[in-house]
């Protein structure tokens, strides 16, 4: 009977050589994964940005783009001249 306990402690000891080359094989695993995510999210990033390219060249040729557009001048206020006088940043013309 002891021979029988010995003989199956023998078969569920496991041995030193898979358990090193296991942490390699998942780190390789790991790393093939994390390459996968990142083709991913590259390939949804390059979507967004086509659309966001397509968006921008819709409004500037559309005329609704506020790139290019003139400010409207301020009408300067009485206030806002007495302002600038008191200031000395009236620019003589």
């Amino acid at each position: 009977m002891t021979e029988e306990l010995n003989e199956t402690e023998e078969e569920t000891k496991p041995t030193t050589q898979p358990e090193q080359e296991a942490p390699a094989d998942d780190l390789i695993t790991q790393a093939n994964a994390a390459a996968i995510r990142q083709e991913k999210a590259n390939e949804v990033l390059k979507e967004q940005l086509d659309r966001q390219e397509q968006m921008q060249a819709k409004a500037i040729i559309g005329g609704t783009a506020e790139a290019g557009k003139p400010s409207e001048p301020k009408e300067e206020t009485p206030e806002d001249y007495a302002k600038k006088v008191m200031a000395n940043e009236i620019k003589e013309e």
